[in-house]
């Protein structure tokens, strides 16, 4: 297996992502009781059918599929800085803003609040640390695998 690093990555955001969003887990994710209400139920199965797809291809050195799940990890990673780490940097200043930031104050929290920079909740924070490593990983990985390859997207094992 040549891309060990970003496959273990990889796995382990997988298994604290699914954990974290099919498991009851009180205020860690919000959920007090079987079976969890999960908001998210279609956009979950997707994401953890890309991270399955993305786990095999970094396990086997399949191009497409460690670019498909370098790109999931790539949007994963801007969406969250977008809404959890430069608010909470910056400090956030619209009511909506206040009121998506206010609602998640019940979860268990890791990072000080302070005025109106509000820290995400322990569940954003812990998948952050698997998001964000799994992401520069997979994304070393993937310029590894290109490097001098005449075809692009195809498999390392053709």
């Amino acid at each position: 297996m040549r891309y060990r690093a970003a496959f273990w990555a990889v796995l382990f955001l997988f298994l604290y992502y699914n954990v974290d969003r099919w498991a009851p887990l009180g205020n860690w994710n919000g959920q007090h009781q079987w079976p969890v209400v999960n908001d998210q139920f279609t956009l979950d199965l997707i994401v953890a059918a890309i991270l399955t797809i993305t786990l095999l291809s970094f396990y086997r050195g399949i191009r497409w599929g460690m670019v498909l799940g370098t790109a999931l990890l790539a949007l994963w990673t801007y969406f969250h800085l977008q809404a959890w780490w430069i608010p909470y940097a910056q400090g956030v200043h619209s009511a909506r803003a206040i009121a998506f930031h206010s609602h998640y104050l019940q979860h268990t929290q890791v990072l000080p609040t302070w005025q109106n920079h509000f820290a995400p909740d322990a569940e954003h924070t812990f998948i952050d640390i698997f998001v964000f490593p799994a992401f520069f990983l997979c994304l070393l990985a993937c310029v590894r695998a290109f490097k001098g390859a005449p075809y692009a997207l195809r498999s390392t094992r053709a």
